[in-house]
């Protein structure tokens, strides 16, 4: 043992701790690949929706350069494409697409998130929280590998994947090291690559998150919530985000003016089960699996016992937001630590203040989660929150929230330790056990997840436009599924899979009709002018106008995945250019930074004069 522990002492502790991250990470890495191959070519339903629109963002690249995708001819007989929240054309994921097929980029984008995160928590806690780095590597075990992520990456929800990002946010928030400047430009680049990725959903509960977090802070370490610090920081993450994210917005904002969604849901249990219900949401499957198959019985009762204690009408996957059971022991641990000793400090009005924050704030991820309650009733009309449903989704709020707290109940705990070797004993006994739960999944029939795509037409599609396919459209054939549009050289109507026009898309009524897209009646091609939903009165079109016979032209280039010189408002323009020059501008700032920083330069003679 004393071997072992020797690399923990000066000159070679930093080396383990790096091994047993890259560890953590190797684990993580491999289980979501693994298990979201279970079944390949078999995949979560949902990706019928994201890798269909990948390739068309991809086919728009190889065609049209690195240009917005204003609109498609794949789909909807013709649509907005950039416009729709879901359009994912400057992510990750599509990124990778460039160089691997959708189905692969999409997995590689999620474990890169996943890292990301994992990186950002174990600063945050070591660096701002003061935790050790065991506690800090353990709670960035536990924040990742949860139900909402994993059950996401396997459905197909690839809006979500960001997920892990939110904690760069704290990350930025409580870097005492870094400019303000710096630290806002983090919190605006996360906010885009959520934006941009899709990822509305990611975005409120971020928000309930930090809002459980911040109250939390003042108890464990006051000093960081210093608002001569936080202000500038604030401020020049809001600038950024709002100049980086404004043209997505102001877009989507456009398009959806025609389809309105205003949604809510409503589930048939009462205040009292419902909290029941969404405790057992973060239990979930990597506590109960196991505990079941010790007595003899199937994973499938929780399974089926989930959605009754919820009232949800929505499947599994979208309840399920398991946390790590080894933070239920830590927490239980804190909880019971905590009720068995006299308290301690004495009152003042900033903890009252605090603590009844943190009480607000769980209320209304709470209610928010299980769509009933008065904080709930009051805010679920505002603005983004009214087109909100699957509210089951919230209780993925309370992941960070947690793992930060068990993190810090870890480091507290081992903190008493008088012998290094038991401190890393219990680390490791710990560690391995939580990336051993997720793979509790495995147990669980594919059914659960409804992997029931196959990806055989979309590849295809892929190898084609590699090869140099352009795929033009020329017919449409309203009852093909968006995975067979491409390669096809279709466009569909009644089978387009689009939430915003509602279940069946009842709220989407084109004029298209199958057959070929030159075909003219009364003087209208066989194929939606896609400007009349986006900016109506700048192209002198209205919403489900088809092209017109002097549009040909047009319609000749649209078809073959070109952007035709439709007009575009002058607002539109200007949130265009101010996020490009806005990302620019943050890169080469980074740059120069990081250059200054770590090779600084006596500005006088041009001489480097070391690394600090």
């Amino acid at each position: 043992m004393s071997n072992f522990i020797k690399p923990f002492y000066p000159g070679h502790k930093n080396r383990l701790i790096h091994l047993a991250i890259l560890g953590n990470l190797l684990v993580i890495g491999l289980f979501i690949f693994f298990y979201a191959n279970k079944d390949y070519p078999l995949v979560g339903h949902d990706f019928r929706l994201f890798i269909p629109r990948l390739l068309d963002s991809h086919l728009h690249y190889k065609v049209a350069g690195l240009t917005i995708q204003w609109y498609t001819p794949s789909f909807g007989g013709g649509l907005p494409a950039y416009a729709n929240p879901l359009q994912a054309q400057f992510s990750l994921p599509q990124l990778l697409t460039w160089f691997m097929d959708p189905w692969k980029a999409i997995l590689f984008s999620s474990i890169i998130f996943a890292i990301l995160g994992f990186l950002a928590l174990y600063n945050f806690l070591n660096k701002s929280l003061d935790c050790s780095p065991l506690a800090s590597i353990l709670g960035g075990a536990v924040f990742i590998l949860n139900g909402f992520f994993i059950e996401r990456v396997v459905i197909g929800h690839v809006n979500f994947i960001s997920f892990p990002l939110i904690s760069i946010i704290l990350f930025a928030l409580f870097n005492q090291k870094q400019p303000a400047w710096l630290s806002g430009s983090l919190i605006g680049l996360t906010s885009a690559v959520i934006v941009y990725s899709g990822g509305v959903y990611i975005g409120v509960i971020g928000v309930f998150s930090c809002f459980m977090i911040l109250p939390m802070l003042y108890f464990v370490k006051p000093s960081l919530l210093s608002f001569r610090r936080l202000a500038p920081i604030l401020l020049w993450g809001a600038i950024f985000s709002v100049l980086l994210c404004g043209s997505k917005l102001y877009a989507t904002s456009t398009f959806m003016a025609n389809f309105p969604r205003e949604v809510r849901d409503e589930y048939l249990v009462n205040w009292l089960t419902g909290l029941g219900g969404l405790i057992f949401q973060l239990i979930g499957v990597m506590t109960t699996v196991p505990l079941l198959s010790v007595v003899g019985k199937s994973g499938m009762v929780f399974v089926a016992r989930l959605g009754e204690w919820i009232g949800s009408p929505y499947s599994f996957w979208e309840l399920d937001s398991s946390i790590s059971p080894i933070l239920l022991f830590l927490l239980g641990y804190g909880a019971w630590n905590t009720f068995r000793r006299k308290p301690t400090g004495r009152f003042t009005w900033g903890k009252l203040f605090a603590a009844v924050f943190l009480t607000l704030s769980i209320l209304l991820a709470a209610e928010f989660s299980m769509a009933k309650g008065w904080l709930f009733q009051s805010l679920r009309t505002l603005p983004v929150l009214e087109s909100l449903h699957a509210n089951t989704r919230f209780t993925a709020s309370f992941v960070l929230p947690l793992a930060i707290l068990g993190a810090i109940i870890f480091n507290n705990w081992v903190a008493k330790f008088n012998k290094l070797k038991n401190s890393l004993l219990v680390f490791l006994v710990l560690d391995i056990l939580a990336l051993l739960s997720p793979w509790a999944y495995f147990s669980l029939p594919s059914e659960v997840q409804l992997r029931n795509f196959e990806t055989d037409e979309v590849m295809q599609a892929y190898e084609q436009i590699q090869a140099g396919d352009w795929l033009p459209v020329t017919m449409i054939i309203p009852e093909m599924n968006d995975y067979e549009v491409l390669l096809y050289g279709a466009s569909n109507t009644v089978r387009h899979y689009e939430p915003l026009f509602r279940d069946n898309n009842e709220a989407f009524h084109p004029t298209v009709h199958e057959g070929s897209v030159y075909e003219l009646i009364d003087g209208f091609y066989n194929l939606t002018n896609p400007t009349g939903y986006l900016f109506p009165e700048e192209n002198e079109t209205a919403i489900y106008e088809r092209f017109r016979e002097t549009e040909l032209a047009q319609l000749e280039l649209f078809i073959n995945h070109q952007q035709p010189k439709w007009a575009i408002p002058v607002w539109q323009m200007a949130a265009n250019w101010s996020a490009l020059i806005c990302l620019l501008s943050i890169i080469t700032g980074i740059g120069f930074y990081f250059f200054r920083t770590q090779i600084p330069i006596h500005w006088g003679t041009g001489k480097k004069t070391g690394k600090r």
